[in-house]
Order: C-alpha cells, then sequence, then structure tokens
C-alpha cells in the first residue's frame, strides 16, 4: 500500500536520510578497509554508483547495499588508478602553491595565473570525474579530459554545482555534527541528482562532449 500525503512525504525523507547515512557508514568503512590511501577512490566510486542506480529508480535498501560493495570490489584496482593520479596532481598543486606565492614581480604573478589557471582545470576534473566514471565506461585518462570537456560544455552546471558545493560547506560548518553521518553522501547526492537531467539525454552530451552515446554506466548488478 502506497502512502499518500504528509506520511508519504515522510517516508520518502526518511528513506533517503537512512539511505544517505548508511552510504556514509559504507564509504567510511570501505575507506578504512582500503588503508585510506587505497580505499578513499573505489569507495567514492561505488557511492556514485549506488547514488545513480537510486536515482533511477533502485529503492530496495540491501539491493543498493549489494550494489555499492560489488562495485567497491570490480573497481578498487581500476578507480585507483584515477584515485592515484588525483592524489598526486594534487600533491603537485600543494607543493607549488608553497613555491609560487613566494614569488614576486612579473615572474611571480605570471607563474600564479599559470598556477590558478591548472588549478580550475583540476579542480573541474576533482567535481566531475566520478560521476562521468560511474556513468561511462572510458580509458582512464580520457575521464580527466572528459571530466573538463563536460564542464566547459555545461558552464551553468558547473556554477550551479560550485554554489551547491558552497552552501553544503557552510551548511558542514554551521551543524559540524552532520558530517560523520552525511558529510560525504550528501554532496555525491547532490553532484549525482545535479548531473542527472543531463545524463538521461546521452545524445545531447555525445553531441557536447563526444562521448559515446548510451553507456550502461557502472552499476555492479551481481
Amino acid at each position: 500500500m502506497e502512502l499518500e500525503g504528509w506520511k508519504g512525504k515522510l517516508y520518502w525523507f526518511v528513506e533517503w536520510i537512512t539511505l544517505l547515512a548508511v552510504l556514509q557508514l559504507l564509504w567510511t568503512g570501505l575507506t578504512l578497509l582500503g588503508l585510506l590511501l587505497f580505499g578513499v577512490a573505489p569507495a567514492t566510486v561505488a557511492m556514485f554508483t549506488t547514488l545513480r542506480k537510486r536515482l533511477q529508480g533502485e529503492d530496495g535498501l540491501k539491493r543498493l547495499v549489494k550494489i555499492y560493495w560489488n562495485t567497491y570490489k570490480v573497481e578498487f584496482i581500476p578507480s585507483n588508478k584515477i584515485g592515484m593520479i588525483l592524489l598526486s596532481v594534487g600533491y603537485f598543486l600543494t607543493i607549488n602553491f608553497q613555491i609560487v606565492s613566494s614569488l614576486h614581480g612579473l615572474l611571480g604573478l605570471l607563474l600564479l595565473t599559470v598556477f590558478i589557471s591548472i588549478s580550475i582545470l583540476f579542480g573541474m576534473i576533482v567535481v566531475n570525474i566520478f560521476q562521468l566514471y560511474a556513468h561511462y565506461d572510458l580509458p582512464t585518462l580520457r575521464y580527466f579530459a572528459a571530466s573538463i570537456i563536460f564542464s566547459i560544455s555545461y558552464p551553468l552546471q558547473m556554477i550551479s554545482n560550485i554554489v551547491g558545493l558552497i552552501i553544503l560547506y557552510k551548511l558542514y560548518s554551521w551543524f559540524p555534527g552532520l558530517i560523520p553521518f552525511f558529510g560525504v553522501s550528501l554532496v555525491a547526492l547532490f553532484l549525482t541528482w545535479m548531473s542527472s537531467h543531463i545524463f538521461k539525454n546521452d545524445r545531447d552530451v555525445e553531441e557536447h562532449t563526444n562521448l559515446p552515446y548510451y553507456s550502461a554506466g557502472r552499476g555492479i548488478t551481481s
């Protein structure tokens, strides 16, 4: 029997809160299982894949937990290739920021401009790469270029993502108690939901980004 009215809305809300809390618990546990360094990428890929499946209509909690765990196992090594590249680039930018910020004059300004440009591109990649990974099956290195092209092709989408992430950051700074329960899962849900209407029309994405038309995505089902 399907609930209607305020009971139906309350049930829908509680269902989503429960799912996000469970996904956050899985993300934390499986990240630790991978010794942090090797666990965060597959746990994040599994997070986006599971939320993608949920937004597509899969609403069984046990089924979604199974999808999460199976995706984590299957994508552990492939996703870590992306994770290691992101970690290396992030470390490189952190070290070079200290160097660039200490320089002055025309050279310092030029290097700072280059550094900011690279940092913006890196930010685009971080925001989009796991979403694209969950939806498309591409060669590893192509995800990086596709993330940048996707951001440029849908600028309003990227701006909305940035605004939303800032709002979530403010929310977590005001209520830090939310972080252990929804810190990553709520961010992943926001990004997945924001891009879901774009991914519904794969032909439009293909025309804008040259990504292959229709990919079933990651969704491990057994």
